[in-house]
């Protein structure tokens, strides 16, 4: 009896010492630590606080009122916490833990069940700003964008990962946090605030807090994980040596003619190198049969020769209905709705695991006939989704797989490839030598030119300011991209939107192609190449004379040196510095010579 009523004790004060426990965890707010990071999650509203232990900085998230944790499911050790948390009708699962190679960051991981797709989820919570005077950083569909926190409703599609790279961060210019998604997604693409950005779920996000750097910083830390995950990728210069006619992606201009014939296009080329453009790459859209002699003729002025081509179709002729992969994944849209109006013909069309073997024998017919040294993939990496084909179905995550070997499989045949359409996302970089689009920012604004239908030549003039004020606002736009990739993917801007599709403006982008160390891109006809002649050959002359330097370099710094961010800088692991004065006076630095308005200069960074 005596030895019965000793184990009822101490079941007893085992069941009191756990209900203690898990009540203490739940009232006392968990909490992880390292040597530099303090993580707490708030047993009552669910958000995340931070304590940066290397400056005393304390990060705080934006709370959303009636979410909270539920009742009983709060579980913490040394290492990690998890919990339910509910709020807005949403119950999610949310696990923490810290990162042993990594002191300054932490990983969230978040479960919403009974979902497999979702956009972009109300928890968790972004952090907001520890002060005023903070700015978010933002990749937009190909660079970056630096906007004032105190300005949100200049922001578009804020807190989410819609753009290129899949990261967003805060930063006062020196300290700054970054929160990079490291599971599926699917952009949207689309210019304006509104975003339908499909997310894989559980979401993996990873929280990295710095003390200093920038937004430099955490375009290099990006760089550094994504360079990890692929140790496989090659520099653009160390993959000349197997396919030689890449060296002309480091100075050349990109082209696209439009001539009436195969013979008037050669010899406008001819004219153009006897100008003065020496290096260039002739893309051919279609508006007329190419032919062996123009491809030939093109190669032995020492240009590139290469095609626009289609392995996948359009969206839009499964479904009409804008944005259906999305919808369609995360349940705004039913497989009986989208079914009802689909062309079941279609499937054949965007399903890229389906149409991998019949590209491959396309590509290597087109480079047997023609010498074909270069693919443009038109909406490869842009119009990704599922197919629901019963003869070939895929997921969207196969379908994005295929579309990489598609581009892989090209390169292999010793090909130059690139995509694009305006958005230029990482998972497609090992398959890239370019982006056509990455100069742009098509989040905040998208030209409406119908290229190729007849908008090649229109000069938008002073209609362009609208688009002008915003893509090409200095003060704001960032080179993130290029500061993590510019040695890896060469870049244009896209080709609704090209150096001289506003007369008025070209100037200005051609210094930022000088500042970014990126290709121009032309439309190029015989009537645009008289009217324009010496333009064009003062544009190729001085975006050239810095890209023979910088054109496969990598990018190490960027930042401005004038008050209003009209002067800018980068500096390059060549050692050279590039300086571009975007103002409308000159820029007169103490003890050196002044730099004219809308200008440029290099140095080098020894002093020299």
């Amino acid at each position: 009896m005596e030895g019965r009523t000793l184990w009822l004790e101490a079941v007893l004060l085992a069941l009191f010492s756990s209900s203690f426990c898990q009540a203490a965890v739940e009232s006392s707010s968990p909490t992880l630590e390292n040597s530099i990071l303090r993580l707490t999650l708030s047993s009552q509203d669910a958000s995340l606080t931070v304590i940066d232990k290397r400056i005393g900085l304390t990060w705080r998230q934006q709370v959303r009122p009636g979410f909270h944790v539920v009742p009983g499911s709060l579980q913490a050790n040394e290492s990690s916490i998890s919990a339910k948390v509910l709020g807005e009708g949403q119950t999610y699962v949310v696990a923490l833990a810290l990162e042993a190679a990594s002191p300054y960051a932490f990983d969230l991981t978040l479960e919403i069940p009974s979902l497999r797709y979702t956009s972009l989820p109300a928890y968790p919570f972004p952090f907001a700003a520890p002060d005023k005077g903070w700015f978010y950083v933002q990749n937009t569909s190909g660079e970056g964008m630096l906007m004032a926190l105190d300005k949100p409703a200049d922001i578009y599609k804020p807190y989410g990962w819609s753009g290129s790279q899949p990261w967003w961060g805060l930063t006062n210019l020196q300290r700054a946090v970054s929160v990079r998604l490291d599971t599926f997604r699917n952009p949207d693409t689309h210019a304006g605030p509104d975003d339908v950005t499909l997310y894989a779920v559980p979401l993996q996000l990873h929280y990295a807090f710095f003390s200093e750097g920038g937004y430099v910083g955490l375009a290099k830390e990006y760089r550094e994980y994504f360079l990890h995950l692929h140790p496989e990728l090659k520099p653009l210069a160390d993959r000349v040596a197997t396919r030689p006619a890449l060296s002309n992606l480091k100075d050349g201009v990109y082209v696209y003619l439009w001539g009436a014939s195969p013979s008037d296009d050669l010899k406008l080329v001819q004219d153009m190198k006897a100008a003065g453009i020496d290096r260039g790459i002739a893309v051919f859209y279609g508006r007329h049969p190419i032919d062996r002699a123009l491809f030939d003729g093109i190669k032995r002025l020492g240009w590139v020769a290469g095609v626009y081509r289609m392995p996948t179709g359009n969206l839009f002729q499964v479904s009409r209905h804008r944005g259906w992969p999305n919808a369609f994944l995360t349940g705004k849209l039913t497989e009986d709705q989208l079914l009802k109006t689909a062309n079941p013909r279609a499937w054949d069309r965007i399903c890229a695991k389906h149409l991998l073997p019949e590209w491959d024998e396309k590509a290597r017919l087109l480079i047997r006939d023609y010498g074909v040294q270069l693919f443009y993939l038109d909406t490869l990496v842009g119009q990704v989704a599922p197919c629901l084909s019963r003869d070939h179905p895929s997921t969207i995550e196969e379908n994005q797989k295929a579309r990489l070997q598609i581009m892989q499989k090209t390169r292999d045949l010793g090909m130059i490839v690139g995509s694009g359409e305006g958005i230029s996302p990482t998972w497609a970089l090992p398959g890239a030598d370019f982006f056509e689009g990455l100069m742009s920012l098509r989040t905040y604004t998208d030209p409406k030119l119908r290229i190729p239908s007849g908008g090649y030549a229109t000069d938008l003039g002073n209609s362009y300011a609208g688009v002008a004020a915003i893509i090409l606002d200095e003060t704001r736009r960032i080179p993130l991209y290029q500061l993590a990739f510019h040695d890896y993917v060469a870049g244009t801007w896209v080709w609704r939107d090209t150096n001289y599709q506003s007369l008025a403006f070209a100037r200005k982008k051609d210094l930022f192609n000088i500042l970014y160390g990126t290709m121009p891109m032309w439309h190029i006809d015989r009537r645009l190449w008289e009217s324009h002649k010496s333009d064009y050959v003062a544009s190729y002359r001085a975006i050239a004379a810095v890209r023979a330097r910088i054109g496969f370099a990598s990018m190490i710094n960027h930042g401005w040196l004038s008050a209003d961010r009209s002067v800018q800088f980068t500096d390059w692991d060549t050692g050279d510095r590039v300086i571009v004065n975007f103002g409308d006076k000159p820029f007169a630095p103490a003890g050196k010579t002044p730099l004219a308005e809308a200008s440029f200069a290099v140095e080098r960074t020894d002093g020299k």
